[in-house]
């Protein structure tokens, strides 16, 4: 098998970079804030542990099913009909929960930037960028090359600019544990990046070792990203005060990136560190949606086992699916940010934790060989499902 292309390669840590840096820049700050710095980055870490092991576990299921196999293909052969029903349902449920945290998003940020309708931004939000997903992987996976390097160069510039005016005290302040109970399932959605496993899979040429490896990157290097943006987020702006965190808690789980935009601006006044947080949001934005999107559209595609010549199966009902039933429902609902991520961590981690794990434990039960003993260990396997588990429970308790 040729390996693919290291361009490809680029492409794809970029495009796992993006899917799950929106969610940690957007929302970690407004998550982190309400129990502190550190037992803050000590979840961080745990998140991505778990989030990357069962990543890499779908990777090894998905290399066990040849062709173009989806999160649908997976469950119909390990589960059956009924199983792929049941999956088909917590994956719709869970990655439109998280389309809608970014249209929400999308439109608290650009109606900030704008001073236009978030109704409107939201729109025109999802019809241009939902354009370019119906076009294909090889064109988000240019998009959102261009617009990945444009974040990480806004991301650089406000960071270093926050540093310089950060204040220690926001810092050590630690509000109690009880509040991390909320925030553990919304952070974990920060690591999610296994919806676009079958479509970087395929993209890729189906070379499972080059996987792995663009998986681990493409997760590791948003955790120190994340750990770099919450502290000088938080080291910015003051606990109480008109122009505190006390307004975003005073919101509760209505808060969204507008109003983190705005405590920003009011703390910093200065215009260049707010042209950079403005456009790390925007693109975090964009670039975030354009992954979680492409691997829902397909997943709508697999579903109905990519027939491409239906135009019904194959675009009309991804495209409602995918992007009108979200878009409704945020204009509908407003501010369902924090929300919409409380719900997608539920779902994560039944889809992306529980599911896997199940599934290599009937593996192991046929001999499969896998690429790397570890993924196949008792030792990871049941702290990993009993981890996912209380996650679930946390969620409704």
């Amino acid at each position: 098998m040729r390996t693919a292309p290291i361009n490809r390669q680029i492409g794809c840590i970029l495009l796992i970079m993006g899917t799950e840096i929106g969610v940690g820049m957007l929302a970690l700050p407004i998550l982190i804030v309400h129990f502190g710095i550190l037992p803050g980055f000590v979840i961080l870490i745990f998140a991505w542990l778990l989030m990357l092991y069962t990543a890499l576990l779908i990777c090894e299921i998905n290399s066990t099913i040849s062709g173009n196999a989806g999160f649908a293909s997976i469950a119909k052969e390990f589960f059956g009909k009924w199983g792929k029903f049941f999956i088909t349902v917590v994956f719709w449920f869970t990655l439109s929960s998280i389309a809608m945290a970014y249209i929400s998003a999308a439109g608290s940020t650009f109606c900030y930037m704008l001073s236009e309708s978030a109704d409107l931004t939201s729109a025109l939000f999802v019809l241009v960028f939902g354009t370019f997903i119906t076009l294909g992987t090889r064109t988000v996976d240019y998009i959102n090359r261009f617009l990945f390097g444009a974040t990480l160069l806004a991301f650089f510039s406000a960071v270093y600019m926050l540093l310089i005016s950060l204040n220690t005290a926001n810092l050590i302040i630690f509000r109690g544990f009880s509040p991390v109970l909320f925030s553990i399932p919304p952070i974990a959605t920060a690591f999610i990046l296994h919806n676009i496993i079958p479509s970087i899979r395929t993209y890729l040429g189906y070379d499972k070792k080059v996987l792995k490896r663009v998986v681990f990157i493409g997760s590791l290097i948003p955790l120190f990203m994340y750990i770099l943006w919450v502290t000088v987020i938080i080291g910015n702006i003051p606990m109480e005060g008109t122009d505190g965190f006390s307004v975003l808690f005073d919101k509760g789980s209505k808060a969204n990136i507008g109003d983190l935009l705005n405590l920003l601006y009011h703390n910093t006044n200065n215009k260049f560190v707010m042209l950079s947080i403005n456009s790390v949001a925007a693109i975090s934005v964009i670039t975030s949606f354009l992954g979680t999107s492409i691997s829902l559209y397909h997943f709508i595609q697999d579903v109905f086992g990519h027939v491409r010549k239906n135009f019904t199966t194959h675009f009309a009902v991804p495209v409602i699916m995918t992007f009108i039933i979200p878009l409704l429902t945020v204009i509908t609902f407003p501010d369902v940010f924090i929300l919409a991520l409380s719900y997608a961590g539920t779902g994560a981690m039944i889809l992306f934790v529980l599911l896997p794990i199940i599934i290599v434990k009937g593996l192991n039960k046929t001999d499969h060989d896998f690429s790397v003993n570890v993924l196949n260990n008792k030792c990871f396997l049941i702290p990993a499902f009993l981890a996912g588990i209380s996650i679930v429970c946390l969620q409704f308790f």
